[in-house]
C-alpha cells in the first residue's frame, strides 16, 4: 500500500496518473427536443445584420455518427471509442410523447429529437456538440465571411474560438450545446433559428441562455421563436 501512494505522488505532479482514473468520469444520458413557434410572437423585431457563430472545434453530432475535430484531446478520442456522443435508439427518448403532443397541437414544430451519452466534466474539460436539424435551406453567402473581418487591427480576436460556415449543406437549426459539470449540471446553448420576413429576407435569432441544471429534470430555455427542452440523467 505504501509503495502505490509513493507511486501516485510521483505520477501526479507529471500528469500521469493512472488510466483508472477515466473510468471514474461520470457519464450522463442527454436528450434535447428543440422546436420552432409556427406563429411569431407580435411587436418583435429582430436585427438582419446578426450572422451566426459558434465555437470551431466541437463534437459534430449527427445521428449517423460523430466526429471530433483534428485537435480534439486523448480524453475525447477515448470517449468516442467507448460510444460516446453516438445517438441512442428511439425507444431511449423519453421525450416523444411530449414532442407528438407539441405538434397535435399545431403550434409547434419539431426541429430536432436526439439523445446520446457522453461524459461530464468541469467547463474548461468539455468540447461542446454541434446538432442541425429542421428544413434545409438555399445557402447564404453572407454566411461565408467573418464577423471580424471589417475590424480593423482585431483581426485574430475570435478566429480561434468561432467559425464562419462552409459549404455545408444549411439548416433551419444550427449551434452547439456545452455541457459540464461542477457542483451541479450547467448546458451552455449556443443554437441559431432561421427565419424569413415579410420582405423575404432571411435573419438569424438565438439561444445563448446558460442555465444550471440537475438531473432527471425537464429543463426549458425559451425564446419567442423556438425553444430547447433539455433532460439529463444518469
Amino acid at each position: 500500500m505504501t509503495r502505490w501512494i509513493m507511486l501516485l505522488a510521483i505520477l501526479a505532479p507529471l500528469g500521469l496518473m493512472p488510466a483508472q482514473a477515466s473510468a471514474e468520469e461520470r457519464w450522463f444520458q442527454v436528450e434535447v427536443l428543440v422546436f420552432a413557434r409556427t406563429q411569431a410572437s407580435g411587436g418583435e423585431h429582430w436585427r438582419l445584420d446578426v450572422r451566426p457563430e459558434y465555437p470551431r472545434d466541437h463534437v459534430r453530432y449527427r445521428t449517423s455518427g460523430a466526429s471530433l475535430p483534428d485537435n480534439a484531446s486523448n480524453p475525447d478520442r477515448q470517449a468516442l471509442r467507448q460510444g460516446a456522443w453516438q445517438a441512442l435508439p428511439d425507444d431511449r427518448l423519453s421525450l416523444t410523447a411530449m414532442r407528438q403532443q407539441m405538434e397535435r397541437s399545431g403550434e409547434y414544430r419539431s426541429l430536432f429529437h436526439s439523445s446520446w451519452r457522453q461524459p461530464m466534466r468541469e467547463r474548461d474539460q468539455t468540447i461542446p456538440v454541434h446538432i442541425q436539424g429542421g428544413r434545409e435551406l438555399s445557402p447564404d453567402p453572407a454566411l461565408y465571411r467573418s464577423s471580424f473581418s471589417d475590424v480593423e487591427g482585431d483581426g485574430d480576436q475570435g478566429s480561434q474560438d468561432m467559425s464562419v460556415f462552409d459549404s455545408a449543406p444549411q439548416y433551419e437549426l444550427q449551434g452547439t450545446l456545452q455541457l459540464s459539470v461542477s457542483r451541479f449540471l450547467h448546458i451552455d446553448p449556443n443554437l441559431w433559428f432561421t427565419r424569413v420576413d415579410s420582405d423575404d429576407q432571411r435573419y438569424y435569432v438565438n439561444i445563448d441562455q446558460s442555465r444550471r441544471m440537475r438531473s432527471d429534470e425537464l429543463h426549458y430555455i425559451d425564446h419567442p421563436l423556438f425553444g430547447i427542452v433539455v433532460k439529463v440523467t444518469r
